[in-house]
């Protein structure tokens, strides 16, 4: 019987031994779909000194810095450790323009975008008197200077974060300046920064680039609502503003190139195993990630959230496995760029892409590779492609704002939602937009996909109004305002 035992138990070890000797040492080929996800992003920018992005990066120097010249140094020198080195902002006067929530120069026209009617608030800085401080008015002629250059996301295979919060503070002061000397630059300045942002939005290779355009696209959406919203709208204006109006396409809604960043960057640092050595620029990211996530509305811990995991079992992490285990990750990756396309759909999930066997201890270390993703968590990507379509209802209901100010006036406002067509139906459900009467709100249901009657608070929601019920005027007074205004539904 002992022998028995012994035979059936050599037997069995010199099997395992066999499929362990298999598994670790016939290591696969690079696929398809792994090659494809290594292509480096195209560059149409050959001069970096005429990149905003490269401005981006040293929008916060001392005046005595060029500030093209000092984000261009510090791109080098994260360009030089690709993949393992964070932005360096401790360096001295590279954030001497630093924003804080104590400024008393900036905080009147930043505080007056929360206001339900911003515009409002920034056309009675007109006449107020004040005097800006010299910050505030070199950060608003550098944004002008950062709106005419050519853009290019130049942080594909880098870590970390940029800081936003200076130019988001200028953009906010831009617009908000444009509109206290007048509507008609207001409506100027408006159309700069939305045309500037939404081509960021469409060229985004990063996710902080990509969220911090989506952001200020949002704010720019939020004051074309306030304006389509207002009963009486000179009719130049409103031509501008529906001009304006018109959804994300393709291009600005794609998460393909920041999804396959945190590949590059998982890639990377399977190559060279990643070494904190830099815990100030990496706080220093961390921190400026925080305060993105603040501003796009996101759990504070989102960026974190979708980062590439390295897998804990040593085995798997063996070179020996080193390109089976790329295979699969990179198998998932496009599975979740391709289903990030049509964002109604389900994400893949990560362990879908191993044939996951039993967790027996034989079979961990059998198949290691199979087990590796019970390790890992689960990326959630869900969050960013959910806030990308934020933005985009939040355009499409401009959109609608702008088509029922047309004729025909008297056709009943859900028939009209229905016949807008697909590409202004609300992004999170596929059907038309939903329409409150007793509250005059048009709305998108958001990323609840619940229908909370249009509260602002869970619905992304606009104002509209309904046609007036008034005797019209006289032919000769109707003929007068006509040409001045476009009254609202």
């Amino acid at each position: 019987m002992r022998t028995l035992v012994l035979v059936i138990l050599g037997i069995g070890l010199l099997v395992l031994g066999t499929d362990l000797s298999r598994t670790l040492f016939n290591d696969e080929q690079p696929h398809e779909a792994f090659q494809t996800l290594m292509d480096l992003p195209p560059r149409a920018i050959a001069n970096p000194k005429t990149n905003g992005y490269l401005l981006l990066l040293g929008f916060a120097v001392d005046p005595s810095l060029d500030p093209v010249q000092t984000g261009h140094d510090m791109w080098l020198e994260v360009e030089s450790d690709r993949g393992h080195r964070y932005f360096d902002y401790n360096k001295e006067k590279r954030l001497e323009l630093r924003v804080t929530d104590d400024d008393q120069g900036m905080s009147q026209p930043l505080q007056a975008w929360a206001d339900l009617d911003p515009i409002a608030q920034f056309q009675k800085q007109e006449n107020s008197p004040r005097t800006p401080s010299p910050q505030y008015r070199l950060l608003v002629d550098r944004y002008s200077h950062w709106l005419k250059m050519p853009f290019e996301d130049w942080g594909y295979g880098h870590p970390g974060t940029p800081r936003f919060a200076e130019l988001f503070a200028a953009h906010r002061l831009y617009v908000a300046e444009g509109f206290s000397q007048g509507m008609g630059k207001g409506i100027d300045r408006l159309h700069h920064d939305l045309s500037a942002w939404r081509a960021v939005l469409a060229n985004a290779k990063t996710l902080s680039t990509k969220v911090m355009a989506a952001c200020i696209v949002d704010d720019d959406a939020r004051l074309m609502s306030v304006l389509l919203g207002q009963h009486v709208l000179e009719k130049v204006v409103f031509e501008h503003l529906s001009g304006l109006a018109r959804p994300l396409d393709q291009a600005e809604q794609s998460m393909r190139w920041p999804i396959q960043n945190k590949f590059a960057i998982g890639v990377s640092r399977f190559e060279r195993p990643f070494v904190q050595k830099d815990v100030v620029g990496q706080a220093e990211s961390d921190q400026n990630k925080k305060w993105l996530a603040a501003a796009a509305g996101l759990n504070a811990d989102a960026f974190h959230m979708v980062e590439h995991r390295l897998p804990a079992n040593p085995i798997a992490k063996s070179l020996l496995q080193k390109q089976k285990l790329l295979n699969t990750y990179a198998q998932y990756y496009d599975a979740l760029i391709k289903a990030a396309e049509k964002p109604t759909s389900p994400l893949p999930k990560l362990y879908d892409f191993a044939q996951t066997s039993s967790r027996t201890l034989v079979e961990y270390f059998v198949h290691p590779i199979e087990n590796v993703f019970t390790d890992v968590s689960e990326p959630i990507w869900e969050l960013f492609i959910v806030r990308i379509q934020e933005t985009n209802a939040r355009l499409r209901l401009a959109a609608l704002q702008a088509k029922l100010r047309r004729p025909p006036l008297n056709q009943e406002i859900p028939t009209r939602l229905a016949e807008a067509g697909p590409s202004l139906y609300d992004p999170f459900t596929g059907i038309p937009m939903l329409w409150s009467p007793t509250q005059g709100k048009l709305y998108s249901v958001g990323k609840d996909r619940l229908d909370d009657g249009g509260d602002s608070t869970l619905d992304i929601s606009v104002s509209i109004f309904s046609p007036p019920t008034k005797t019209p005027p006289a032919p000769s007074q109707r003929g007068t305002k006509a040409k001045k205004q476009v009254r609202q539904r």
